[in-house]
């Protein structure tokens, strides 16, 4: 489930980052279940969760057999709550403690929030951006490619149909524990994104993870302590605190007799009594096929085909749509992210273009009488996130390369005119890294508020209180309070 977030701008009074948003306490379905054993090499962390003697937080120790139905909960049995939990709550972080935390926060939707996590998993080229409508016209004017759509809505308990046709070359995975909604979503996506570049980690964890069932890639997730971190990355310390709190509501919860509910019941829509949850589901293009991925759904559920002149983003726009038109009457708000093309990675693609074509000339013109040694501009490309190979890789089969072939270096021309072509080039260079810089000065701008996020003043605060009251000014305002109220 999500935090609800502060309201901004967005699809339908959508809702937006806050920073000063309570999670919410209730029960929600996917909570965490024990985890499978550990033969996934380096992505699965078993050493990260905390033991009760090592650790002030509170120490998650799953019990009995995992289930089937992702929608159950396993919950934890023993919590180990020291002695001293409001100095150890409100005190700042020690050391690699965050690392330490076995709980997921809830996550506010905010695209910089989601390209920060997206940065620290591994991912290039792409970035979230948000949505404030859902009419054509928006969904056109996204960068391309348009890997997926991330939909946030006010999640109500509801029978939803599951797809029963075969879903060849899907990848799918359940979400299996508390509050990860969000990165099972843009997993979701990113897994099944032609032509993303991916990390190594990323790399590894597809290879792992492409031949398991849902709930396993789900619990794999759950258990990778480099992804846990990423998706905590901007928690605060009472953050992950609550998150381990409604963690332990649940377990009292459980614990509680249940009544059994009757078939008219178990069918029927309901809303949440107290606080409001939020939930991510994906939205994802699989060969000519949209799939809608809910991570609380045991399986993914197929939208609809589109063909070659439609744009995939158009059979998965009716669908949000419908949905919003759904609970309308109820007030709920909405939020949609896209995960698309980086305006960098295009221009990135042009320097890498452009200094390949340099190359090529200085290849076939270095040995000729009057040719000039000059610099290709590949000399600083880690400050345009590339590496060598990326010159080649990016640059193979454009069609700005096969037609520099065929102008260029397939007709016999003379050296001056050469390095007439070779100077145009290397001006155009100049133009594509002021274009970039002007880009990432523009995308800093965006995300230039996400650090602070990270920013917990609660400890300062609380110990400003102590101070005041060890030299009685809590004291003698409460006396002035009391004398004031008695007039």
């Amino acid at each position: 489930m999500a935090q609800t977030p502060a309201k901004r701008g967005s699809v339908e009074n959508s809702p937006g980052s806050g920073e000063n948003n309570a999670p919410a306490t209730l029960r929600r379905s996917g909570r965490a279940r024990k985890p499978p054993p550990l033969l996934y090499g380096d992505d699965v962390d078993a050493d990260s969760r905390p033991s009760a003697s090592t650790s002030p937080t509170v120490a998650l120790q799953p019990a009995g057999p995992s289930r089937r139905n992702p929608k159950r909960k396993a919950a934890p049995e023993v919590f180990d709550v020291p002695e001293n939990l409001l100095e150890a709550s409100l005190g700042p972080w020690e050391q690699d403690e965050q690392d330490e935390w076995p709980s997921w926060t809830e996550m506010e939707s905010d695209p910089a929030f989601f390209n920060g996590i997206l940065g620290l998993l591994g991912v290039r080229g792409a970035k979230s951006e948000e949505l404030f409508s859902v009419d054509e016209d928006s969904l056109a004017s996204l960068p391309a490619p348009v890997y997926g759509l991330v939909f946030l809505y006010e999640y109500i308990e509801e029978e939803s149909p599951s797809s029963t046709e075969a879903s060849t070359g899907l990848w799918f995975a359940n979400q299996t524990t508390h509050s990860a909604c969000a990165t099972i979503a843009m997993f979701n996506i990113i897994m099944n994104a032609e032509g993303l570049a991916l990390g190594e980690k990323l790399r590894r964890f597809k290879q792992q993870s492409i031949d398991l069932a849902p709930p396993l890639r789900g619990n794999l997730i759950t258990n990778s302590a480099w992804i846990r971190v990423a998706h905590n990355s901007f928690a605060r310390r009472l953050d992950l605190l609550n998150a381990a709190l409604s963690l332990h509501n649940d377990v009292d919860d459980d614990k509680k007799p249940k009544r059994a509910k009757s078939s008219s019941a178990r069918h029927k829509k309901k809303k949440p009594p107290t606080d409001a949850a939020y939930h991510f589901i994906a939205f994802v293009p699989v060969g000519r096929t949209v799939w809608q991925l809910d991570g609380l759904e045991a399986k993914p559920l197929r939208i609809d085909d589109f063909d070659e002149e439609q744009h995939w983003t158009s059979v998965a726009r009716p669908v949000i749509e419908a949905r919003m038109m759904q609970y309308e009457t109820e007030q709920l708000s909405f939020n949609l992210l896209a995960l698309c093309g980086d305006h960098l990675a295009s221009i990135r693609r042009d320097l890498a273009i452009n200094i390949r074509c340099i190359e090529e000339l200085d290849s076939r013109w270095r040995n000729s009488p009057g040719w000039l040694d000059l610099d290709t501009g590949d000399g600083n490309l880690k400050e345009y996130q590339l590496e060598p190979e990326d010159v080649k890789i990016l640059s193979d089969g454009t069609p700005e390369l096969l037609d520099f072939y065929k102008t260029v270096c397939a007709v016999l021309v003379q050296v001056t005119e050469a390095l007439e072509h070779r100077q145009r080039l290397w001006e155009d260079q100049t133009h594509i890294r002021t274009a970039y810089t002007a880009e990432l000065a523009l995308q800093d701008q965006k995300t230039a508020n996400a650090p602070g996020r990270k920013k917990d003043h609660t400890p300062a605060i609380h110990e400003w209180v102590k101070r005041l009251v060890d030299h009685g000014v809590l004291a003698q305002l409460h006396e002035e309070a009391q004398l004031h109220s008695q007039l």
